[in-house]
């Protein structure tokens, strides 16, 4: 049995919420100097943590492709962009926080800096945040209109607009900010799971430029329009 695109495309949002809860919860705070950085980078939920964001950003941006094209297109420009410096922190700060438990060598923790902070990868990380934030800026305009109608597919665009657009500020803010940031994603997530789940897209088309463009929608601006 071939399963809908629809629900493919709810499943991996769905899925991506319960990871982007995850993440930041599991993550773990602290000293990231000296011995103490050593015994966070090297906790075994580092690396899990740090592979569900992974995950989420990935089944994000193939998700996105029943809600909006253009959306979807910039996450996964997005996604490129920030997954190799997750795949240095989630491997390399965990062999890095192994290595000091072994020698004791305390010092070696300021590594983390000499690749957080490297230019290239600096760039590219902070290009790949820019390309999610616009993929945000996106979803905020599908939800522009301000009927009574489409409430929860409204609230699921909004709230994932929100977390999209400031998820590079977020990194700055306490423990405590961060995961309530990650629950704010994944609501905005799951909701938009829940519309497609229960709508079924018309087939996702680019506007063709001119006043006869009339492009398909797709199942959440459906339930935007029907009140879902």
């Amino acid at each position: 049995m071939t399963v809908p695109p629809t629900t493919r495309a709810a499943a991996a949002l769905a899925t991506a919420a319960v990871a982007f809860a995850a993440y930041p919860a599991l993550r773990g705070y602290g000293d990231e100097t000296g011995l103490a950085g050593a015994a966070l980078y090297a906790r075994p939920t580092w690396v899990l943590a740090h592979l569900l964001g992974m995950l989420g950003f990935v089944l994000v941006a193939t998700g996105l492709g029943a809600v909006d094209a253009t959306a979807a297109r910039w996450a996964r420009w997005g996604a490129f962009g920030v997954l190799p410096y997750y795949g240095a922190e989630a491997y390399g700060l965990h062999a890095l926080g192994l290595a000091v438990g072994r020698t004791g060598h305390a010092d070696m923790t300021s590594a983390a800096d000499l690749f957080r902070y490297q230019p290239v990868a600096l760039t590219t990380f902070t290009l790949g945040w820019v390309a999610f934030a616009v993929a945000g800026v996106r979803l905020a305009r599908l939800a522009r209109p301000v009927t009574a109608a489409g409430g929860a597919a409204r609230v699921g665009l909004l709230a994932t607009a929100t977390a999209l657009v400031t998820y590079l500020p977020q990194f700055f803010l306490p423990p405590a900010g961060r995961v309530v940031h990650g629950l704010l994603l994944a609501a905005g997530l799951l909701l938009l799971a829940v519309t497609l789940a229960r709508h079924e897209a018309a087939p996702v088309v680019e506007p063709v430029p001119g006043p006869a463009a009339s492009p398909a929608r797709t199942a959440v601006e459906d339930a935007i329009a029907s009140g879902a």
